[in-house]
């Protein structure tokens, strides 16, 4: 029998490689001889069809980095999630956070125009004292800084013209003696003369010239008086004024008669001497000053405000400035005077407000900054700074909504002073609102919206 089981011809490039030994395959088939050769041819026939399989995969690795095949669709982008209007905190993490709350009440609206300002003397608490009358100086009995009480003697003044005015003035007492005596005279003389006329012994002429002569006494009397009242003012303007805060009786001056000269300067009010213009033995004048007496219970304060701040500032309003000399501590006031015009090199207008100074802690030239508080005439609703916190650019704040939980609230704000903003919009009247620790709801919410972040 015939055997028809050939393989084809295998036309293709030489391979070398290794032997490939594969196992003898027994059979009682006749024609066991050639079988040996037909399993190698096979095995071959295989190999071969294995290298260029792989030699094709190569070629066609090849073609496809340098034409990119269509790759499937990546996935794409998560859209941006908006943020949660609320936020859970375990109550470990809520115990940490140690948070605080204030309530966002409705309040009067209070514009505050802060500035600098320079402190000054009150000029109408200051004296320029002269002497008021020729003479010498004695002595001074004060010193630069010193501070004085009302009526305290300054100075001691050998007055010149206060010796002469005494002079002057016990002479027009005498003359007024005298006057008053010679009226008294004239008058008995004249009522004498009336009864002699009754009774027939007396002319009426005699009774006519002792009428004129009670006149012309009664006349000369009143100019005694008066140049007697004359002297004594002037007496009292060479004098030293009295005090303007305290009673007359403190003025250390003792008075030894009518021809004692001595005179003395005193404080017309307590304050401190800022400035001595004489030394003792100098003649001095009444247009030498010689004290400049300065009362800082009260003081002005300079506030320069701007052009653009000057329509909110009113007279009376309350005026609260700090200074470097007192860290932390705060000066109150109001505002006495608005000035009329800008001073056109600054754009500013000096406003003069009046600050009570008892313990003298503010003194001449300080510097100052100056809050000036402007009422608006409207209430609004009002939460400290520390509740506001700022999220994707948009202010918010954080109220409770539960154990654990809270809410945020989109707010529009207005108003900002002193440490608390007016709420327009995004936020009831009369809510518990987180202020200390609201930074740390912050934190969480924004973690809490990021992809894959917990």
């Amino acid at each position: 029998m015939r055997n028809t089981n050939t393989s084809p011809t295998i036309q293709g490039p030489t391979i070398q490689g290794p032997t490939i030994q594969g196992p003898t395959i027994q059979g009682p088939h006749p024609g066991q001889g050639r079988a040996p050769r037909r399993q190698f041819r096979t095995m071959l026939l295989v190999g071969a069809t294995a290298l260029l399989a792989a030699a094709g995969g190569f070629e066609a690795g090849r073609g496809s980095a340098a034409i990119p095949s269509p790759a499937a669709p990546a996935a794409a982008d998560p859209a941006p999630q908006p943020a949660a209007d609320s936020v859970d905190v375990a109550p470990t993490a809520l115990h940490n956070m140690d948070l605080h709350f204030a309530t966002a009440e409705v309040q009067p609206l209070v514009r505050i125009v802060r500035t600098t300002g320079v402190v000054a003397f009150n000029d109408l608490r200051m004296a320029q004292l002269s002497p008021p009358a020729r003479g010498r100086i004695q002595s001074i009995e004060v010193a630069i800084g010193q501070p004085v009480r009302a009526g305290q003697r300054l100075a001691l003044l050998d007055n010149y013209d206060l010796g002469d005015t005494r002079s002057r003035i016990a002479a027009a007492q005498a003359a007024l003696v005298q006057a008053t005596a010679e009226a008294s005279a004239a008058q008995a003389a004249y009522n004498r003369a009336v009864e002699l006329v009754r009774i027939g012994g007396l002319a009426q002429a005699e009774l006519e010239r002792r009428r004129a002569e009670v006149a012309r006494i009664d006349a000369e009397t009143r100019t005694r008086q008066a140049e007697l009242q004359q002297w004594k003012e002037t007496e009292q303007r060479q004098m030293p004024a009295a005090p303007q805060d305290g009673p007359n009786d403190n003025i250390a001056l003792a008075v030894q008669g009518p021809a004692n000269s001595r005179g003395a300067i005193v404080a017309p009010f307590a304050g401190i001497v800022h400035s001595i213009g004489a030394v003792p033995g100098e003649l001095v004048d009444t247009t030498r000053q010689l004290f400049t007496l300065a009362d800082l219970s009260t003081v002005w304060v300079l506030a320069d405000v701007a052009e653009r701040d000057l329509g909110a500032v009113k007279v009376g309003e309350a005026v609260s400035l700090h200074v470097d000399a007192y860290p932390g501590r705060a000066f109150t006031g109001r505002v006495a005077y608005i000035p009329d015009q800008i001073d056109p090199r600054s754009g500013t207008a000096r406003v003069r407000c009046e600050v009570p100074n008892p313990d003298g802690a503010l003194r001449a030239n300080m510097f100052a900054t100056v809050d000036i508080r402007s009422p608006l005439g409207r209430g609004g609703i009002i939460v400290p700074d520390a509740a506001l916190q700022d999220i994707d650019g948009k202010p918010v704040v954080f109220t409770a909504a539960g154990p654990g939980r809270f809410e945020r609230h989109v707010v529009r704000l207005g108003l900002h002073s002193d440490g608390f903003t007016e709420i327009v919009k995004g936020l009831p009247a009369n809510t518990p609102v987180v202020t200390g620790g609201s930074f740390w709801l912050k934190a969480t919410l924004t973690q809490s919206s990021i992809p894959g972040e917990g």
